[in-house]
């Protein structure tokens, strides 16, 4: 059933496109940083679980530049940062180096009253360390379309 005041949009055939991917090592003195700044105890052995989200973005293979541009959009056309949940199968471990991969999973075009019309684009990025998924984070940019109806 579709969404009330949404429908599919010009930018379906972008769902399932895969990001290039690569990978990122989680050096122990940005695990101190990223828990000194968050206020956690940065002399955990257990890195923050931001550090999921970080490690996909340095990871992912491409930059935000060329993502929004895979949606015809650029930064000044002011995408903003929409949903995000991060699943850990197993917990982050300092030093190791995650494989990470991603996809588009969503796209949707919505219209309000207010905002006009904007794109929300869903996307995951994975972790894996040794051939197993450790973390999954989904994410979602919304995307103005002032020009669209």
């Amino acid at each position: 059933m579709s969404d009330p005041g949404s429908d599919p949009g010009p930018y379906d055939d972008r769902v399932g496109r895969e990001f290039p991917g690569g990978s990122y090592t989680l050096e122990p003195w940005r695990a101190w940083l990223v828990a000194d700044t968050l206020l956690d105890d940065p002399t955990d052995d257990t890195p923050h679980p931001v550090l999921a989200w970080m490690a996909g973005v340095a990871g992912m293979g491409l930059t935000w530049d060329d993502l929004f541009g895979w949606f015809d959009a650029s930064a000044e056309d002011g995408p903003m940062f929409g949903e995000h949940s991060t699943t850990l199968h197993r917990p982050l471990e300092l030093g190791a180096t995650y494989d990470v991969s991603g996809r588009i999973v969503s796209v949707q075009r919505k219209v309000g009253k207010r905002a006009g019309a904007f794109d929300i684009v869903g996307y995951e990025l994975d972790l894996h360390h040794g051939g197993d998924l450790v973390a999954r984070c989904y994410n979602s940019l919304v995307f103005p379309r002032r020009d669209a109806a």
